[in-house]
């Protein structure tokens, strides 16, 4: 009776350990989207400036997709590039106090991201 609780809840455990390894990479269309809508809440767009993001950002999300080769580490060159001509672009659709909220919202996301690498230990020093 023990040994079959044991291999019951042992194979529960594996099972449910199988999903949970595995990141799912969201689609080009999801990721535009969900930057949208940060932005649309972040800097109060115009349903006029929210369709025109979203058509910047999902071009700029299908080009990195693109750059990307499977197994192989990604073109930072390619995605900053990418990503500074996506940024140019947003940057013009947006009034004085967009700018500003905007410049703002990605500093405050550098910095998240650098700390969320630190304690990841993604820092790029040297680890013993």
């Amino acid at each position: 009776m023990i040994a079959a609780i044991l291999f019951i809840s042992m194979s529960t455990m594996a099972f449910a350990q199988q999903d949970g390894g595995k990141k799912t990479h969201k689609t080009p269309e999801e990721k535009a989207r969900k930057l949208t809508n940060v932005l649309e809440k972040k800097l109060s767009l115009t349903a006029d400036q929210k369709s025109k993001i979203y058509a910047i950002s999902l071009d700029g999300m299908k080009q990195m997709q693109k750059n990307r080769v499977e197994g192989q580490k990604p073109d930072r060159t390619g995605m900053k590039a990418e990503l500074e001509k996506r940024d140019s672009q947003i940057i013009a659709l947006l009034n004085d106090n967009q700018r500003k909220a905007y410049q703002e919202w990605k500093t405050e996301k550098l910095k998240s991201m650098k700390e969320h690498g630190k304690k990841r230990g993604k820092d790029g020093a040297e680890k013993a």
